[in-house]
């Protein structure tokens, strides 16, 4: 009885399914893509993302080891270390490791692609700056 009742279930399901596949689907017609969409969109042949991105995604590094430095100046040289010094030093050189990028992703960029990352990055820069640039102030004050 239980083959019976498996052998109807198979025959309905497959007769159900070939009637879908049978079915005529209409599918829209293709999209046109012109020359100036393609060369709006430059893509990197060995990752599949565009070069600003690529320049984006450098910079997003570099600007996450000048924060962990920066963070980590911060907190010795709240806890007044003998290493506080050294720290702030090293926070400083990976802030002008990521500003140099940064200047020469802009300057090797065409205008369009510069303009996109002063918008993706340049908040950034301008922040970990600043907040340096206080973390400075208590290395002068402590000389």
């Amino acid at each position: 009885m239980p083959f019976r009742i498996s052998q109807r279930l198979f025959r309905s399901i497959h007769s159900q399914t070939s009637a879908i596949a049978t079915r005529h689907v209409h599918l829209p017609p293709r999209r046109q893509i012109n020359a100036a969409t393609f060369q709006r969109y430059r893509y990197s042949t060995t990752s599949g993302k565009r070069p600003v991105d690529e320049k984006v995604e450098e910079l997003s590094e570099l600007y996450a080891s000048a924060k962990e430095e920066f963070e980590i100046a911060v907190e010795e040289t709240a806890k007044n270390t003998i290493y506080a010094s050294e720290d702030r030093e090293t926070a400083r050189e990976e802030l002008e490791k990521f500003k140099s990028a940064y200047e020469e992703a802009i300057s090797s960029s065409s205008p369009e692609d510069g303009q996109e990352i002063k918008r993706r990055v340049g908040q950034r820069l301008r922040e970990l700056d600043s907040a340096v640039e206080t973390l400075n102030e208590a290395d002068t004050q402590e000389h």
